[in-house]
């Protein structure tokens, strides 16, 4: 199962979020996460960003994580310590409401469950940084 579903970099060894700038990509620091380079990140309120040129990337990808609870869809967005974020991707509102979820049918529900009662888990990978590379050879 993947820890983020949202699209991720590795720079220098380290695992950064990450995001398309143009011909760059801009990495942001994991909060929590102690980092060996930090240089030349600057602070956004509480947010540590830095642009690198895509040749310097070890990986770029984004993973996706879908699973169901209960027989329902979800969208699992984040794992730590056996718990995982997850938005409802039913459309059962009552259900819902029944089963505890957080949220409304006009902005979505969402839920922290416990991973062991996840089932049918898929991770799919989109590898941006072989798709650059197949568009810019050499």
């Amino acid at each position: 199962m993947t820890q983020y579903s949202q699209e991720m970099a590795e720079y220098r060894g380290e695992t950064y979020f990450a995001g398309a700038e143009g011909q760059n990509v801009w990495i942001r620091k994991i909060p929590g996460v102690t980092y060996a380079n930090a240089e030349g990140f600057q602070t956004y309120g509480n947010r540590e960003l830095k642009t690198v040129a895509v040749t310097e990337l070890q990986a770029w990808y984004l993973e996706t994580c879908t699973a169901t609870w209960r027989g329902q869809p979800f969208n699992v967005v984040r794992t730590e310590n056996g718990k995982a974020e997850a938005g409802y991707a039913g459309g059962e509102y009552v259900w819902a409401a029944q089963n505890g979820l957080e949220g409304d049918q006009y902005n979505g529900y969402r839920a922290t469950l416990d991973v062991d009662e996840l089932q049918d888990v898929q991770v799919d990978r989109t590898d941006f940084l072989a798709r650059w590379k197949e568009k810019n050879p050499g």
